[in-house]
């Protein structure tokens, strides 16, 4: 039988319990592996480690996640795009694919947006041009994708990102060094600006800034051809420059995740941050293993640098996800690390397959079991909220 004392110091520890798990999420990091499906990952660790599981984000597996847009159905391979994807993860709304973030004409906030009116700072990272569709789902609002011009002024003159990194479409469609720079962007090129200037925000400071890095033209390089491209060269396809690779000077994905994390981290309120690994998708789409695997390996990369940042930290959810398959891959054959397995690509377009999540941090085991996209933005409010969002919003929501 407890004592007195003791039933008092029960009471405390369970009432202190209750206020630990109770504590909103501070940081949130959510990437996005564009046309990642369970194959895809599955093909990357058995070049990468000789068997499956092993890439870092595969050992926090929670369960699977469903994709279908407004209108996928009337597709004929029942697929969303990556607008409407990106639109259900950041809003916790369905829209037709190709919309970002609006419906009829009018705009459905953000996961970002709400999450800046908490006083928190918030980031865009991608290997593709920064007005693509899946960082454009976060802070921007247009009914069609291909808007890049109407993405880049909401980044400069409504959401206001702190960061963003990523490449830009040449002839000046949507973000250029330019517009970042008359909207009040510090614009970095290279790594070593990237990085000087990151050195430079003052931990210490509450001050804001906002950093824009534009790194490539069209898209960042592949990283395959980085590595083995004079050894064993894949032919261009007709969208492709021609340009040499050039990793030395530019920063790879997993850099630009760093950096952005080192940028945000001052940030008392916490931070969102959504790093996609947007050419895991073109490779697919181009059914060329050698370029989806490397991506893949670097997206890996990039979670590795987020868990370095997070260490112990008790305050930080990180998910890893994907908004689409792409390719109907099919792994037929494991040939051991170092050398590419046998696969089957069953298409060139996006499929309706359910993709991969990944969790880990405060508020991860919310992610167990079978979710819709839509979710994703709801437990991140959840979690993040103290309290929640009002009913009246949620109605709204709905």
């Amino acid at each position: 039988m407890l004592r007195k004392s003791q039933v008092t110091v029960l009471f405390f520890v369970v009432i202190l319990l209750g206020q630990i798990s109770q504590a909103a999420v501070k940081n949130v990091v959510l990437m996005i592996g564009d046309g990642m499906g369970f194959e895809h990952v599955k093909a990357a660790s058995f070049y990468g480690y000789g068997e499956d599981g092993k890439l870092s984000f595969e050992k926090y597996y929670r369960g699977e996640v469903t994709t279908h847009s407004a209108n996928s159905y009337r597709q004929s391979n029942h697929a969303t795009d990556s607008a409407a994807s990106a639109t259900a993860m950041a809003t916790g709304q369905k829209v037709n694919n190709d919309v970002i973030s609006e419906r009829y004409r009018e705009p459905i906030k953000t996961i970002l947006e709400y999450l800046q009116e908490k006083g928190k700072a918030t980031g865009l990272v991608t290997t593709v041009p920064i007005t693509h569709a899946t960082p454009a789902g976060f802070g921007a609002h247009v009914n069609n994708r291909d808007n890049y011009r109407d993405i880049a002024n909401d980044y400069l003159t409504q959401t206001r990102p702190n960061v963003l990194f990523g490449a830009f479409y040449r002839n000046g469609r949507g973000m250029t060094i330019q517009k970042a720079a008359q909207g009040e962007y510090s614009v970095v090129t290279t790594r070593k600006q990237m990085m000087d200037v990151v050195s430079q925000i003052d931990q210490n400071s509450t001050e804001v800034f906002y950093l824009a890095g534009l790194f490539y033209p069209e898209e960042m390089p592949w990283e395959y051809d980085y590595y083995w491209g004079p050894k064993i060269p894949i032919p261009l396809n007709k969208e492709e420059s021609g340009d040499v690779p050039d990793y030395d000077t530019i920063p790879h994905l997993s850099e630009m995740t760093s950096a952005a994390l080192m940028a945000l981290d001052n940030d008392p309120n916490g931070f969102f941050l959504m790093v996609e690994g947007g050419k895991i998708d073109k490779a697919a789409h181009d059914n060329i293993i050698e370029r989806n695997i490397y991506e893949t390996l670097e997206f890996d990369n990039s979670f590795r640098a987020v868990l370095a940042w997070a260490g112990d930290r008790d305050d930080t959810l990180i998910i890893v996800t994907a908004d689409h398959e792409c390719g109907g891959l099919k792994v037929v054959k494991n040939n051991r690390r170092g050398s590419m397995p046998d696969v089957f690509w069953g298409s060139t377009s996006h499929t309706g397959s359910n993709v991969p999540m990944y969790a880990v941090g405060q508020g991860a085991r919310e992610f167990v079991g079978v979710i819709d996209n839509t979710d994703i933005f709801r437990i991140i409010m959840k979690l993040t909220s103290e309290p929640s969002v009002s009913s009246s919003e949620q109605e709204k929501l709905d």
